[in-house]
């Protein structure tokens, strides 16, 4: 089964698992053929303050196209408390060790592997792309590296700071506070822990203007109507990628298509799956 732990999740891919063994608050969702390696596997990496059931539709998809898929539960996040306090302890290099961990227990549960990650997830999803070897294609979307209307070093500064004043927490919708959905997500995120996602994002921005991303195909989905999230900087980070010889495809959601930030979570009441979906799948494929 898969274990948990209090600050990197455990990932044991030599135990039995099931179709799927998500349960909240102290487990990862897990589907797999066999416990032998199918052709290809894959490693979903959810969002800032949301869980593994973000992605479990999707997760479901590829089973049943006969993947073995993976989807790792963050530290101090997927708690049935949706107020829980815990999330201020998290820190980059606990998102660092548990995006590593993935993609260590995803290689082993395929021959061919992809990660794909949204958000923070994307982020961490750039992070391995452009650190480890032996990935075959890492999908990026709407990741978040940036807001609107903040510059770059605005935002570092931000994040110091954050990192230095006491913890405080914000709502994601001030009006509605812990009223809105998903009721598998936290209404609310930490300074702390925003501070330790955006200094993750930089330190892989960092190491994109110094090196190629070891892996060999990636692939950036955003989203030109994002509310909040600045494009600018995953554009730069592609630019960087492709400076240095990487191949990196793109693929843009329009404003026109009034989409929000997260597009994965069929629980959004203003998500539109049958418009994001097919676009996420076939860039996930390759086709």
């Amino acid at each position: 089964m898969v274990a948990a732990h209090d600050d990197v999740e455990l990932l044991d891919v030599a135990g039995p698992c099931s179709v799927s063994t998500f349960t909240r608050p102290q487990r990862s969702t897990r589907y797999c053929e066999s416990l032998d390696p199918t052709e290809r596997s894959l490693v979903l990496l959810h969002g800032f303050t949301n869980c593994p059931q973000q992605f479990d539709a999707l997760g479901k998809h590829f089973y049943e196209l006969g993947w073995n898929v993976l989807i790792p539960r963050y530290p101090r996040h997927g708690y049935s408390d949706r107020l829980t306090t815990s999330v201020s302890e998290l820190r980059s290099e606990h998102l660092v060790a548990v995006a590593n961990r993935a993609a260590e227990a995803g290689a082993g549960l395929g021959e061919r592997l992809t990660v794909a990650g949204l958000s923070l997830g994307g982020i961490l999803t750039g992070y391995v792309a452009q650190t480890r070897s032996g990935i075959e294609r890492a999908v990026l979307i709407a990741p978040m590296f940036g807001l609107k209307p903040i510059p770059g070093w605005g935002l570092a500064f931000m994040t110091r700071l954050a990192e230095i004043l006491p913890n405080f927490y914000i709502w994601w919708n001030s009006a509605e506070k812990d009223r809105i959905g998903p009721e598998h997500g936290y209404p609310r995120f930490s300074t702390k822990a925003y501070a330790a996602l955006f200094e993750t994002g930089s330190s892989l921005r960092r190491a994109a203007r110094k090196s190629a991303p070891a892996s060999k195909r990636i692939d950036v989905i955003t989203n030109a109507a994002e509310p909040r999230l600045d494009n600018r900087f995953t554009y730069q980070l592609v630019d960087r990628w492709r400076a240095h010889g990487a191949t990196v495809g793109t693929y843009e959601f329009p404003a026109a298509d009034h989409l929000p930030h997260d597009l994965i979570d069929p629980a959004n009441p203003e998500q539109n799956t049958k418009l994001v979906y097919p676009v996420v799948i076939r860039t996930i494929v390759g086709a």
